[in-house]
């Protein structure tokens, strides 16, 4: 869709048009749809989000300013209501595992220009809060995808004293995270949508 039918699309929708705004929902739904499960990864939570982000656009349909990027908008309203959605249920066991597995992906994530300071600086200060050698086992392990055979190997050390330093690490940092909840869910959010 080119800009002009989208700005003809967005003043009609300003003006209560419902036919603009079923256009404007067939055009995004299904790439926000996309973006959001990538981050909850449960797809009825998902189409939720989807369909409060569009109750949300139709609410405020008086104050779109075609003028300015409706996706931008529509993402950040999702962004938001994502952060939200974890917020409500940090508190619970399943969610904080699925936020250490989601932190667990930090490591592996390419990084964005505008992320990578605050992710670097949140990988360093997790590792910190590991002892020098397990510090050294678990970058082996997680960052560097060696098997535990590998490490032990490289470190002349027991395969047991691998995996013993992982499962020790592994606690250690899923401390980290709940106690760096809202930073940790900030960057992978901000990652997701951006």
């Amino acid at each position: 869709m080119d800009i002009t039918a989208e700005n003809k699309l967005l003043i009609s929708l300003s003006h209560g048009d419902e036919q603009a705004f079923f256009a404007l929902y067939d055009q995004y739904s299904h790439a926000l749809f996309s973006t959001i499960f990538r981050m909850v990864k449960d797809r009825q939570v998902s189409e939720e989000i989807v369909q409060d982000v569009f109750l949300k656009v139709w609410q405020k349909r008086s104050t779109i300013d075609p003028t300015r990027s409706f996706k931008s908008w529509i993402f950040t309203i999702a962004k938001n209501d994502v952060i939200s959605w974890y917020r409500k249920l940090a508190k619970e066991a399943e969610m904080q595992e699925n936020l250490y597995q989601h932190f667990e992906q930090l490591y592996l994530m390419e990084k964005e220009v505008d992320i990578e300071e605050k992710q670097s600086a949140l990988l360093e200060k997790a590792l910190n809060t590991l002892s020098e050698r397990r510090r050294e086992i678990f970058v082996l392990c997680k960052i560097e995808q060696k098997s535990y055979e590998e490490v032990a190997k490289q470190l002349h050390i027991s395969v047991s004293t691998v995996s013993n330093a992982m499962v020790k690490s592994n606690q250690h940092i899923r401390q980290f995270v709940q106690d760096h909840y809202e930073e940790i869910l900030t960057i992978l959010v901000t990652f997701y949508f951006f």
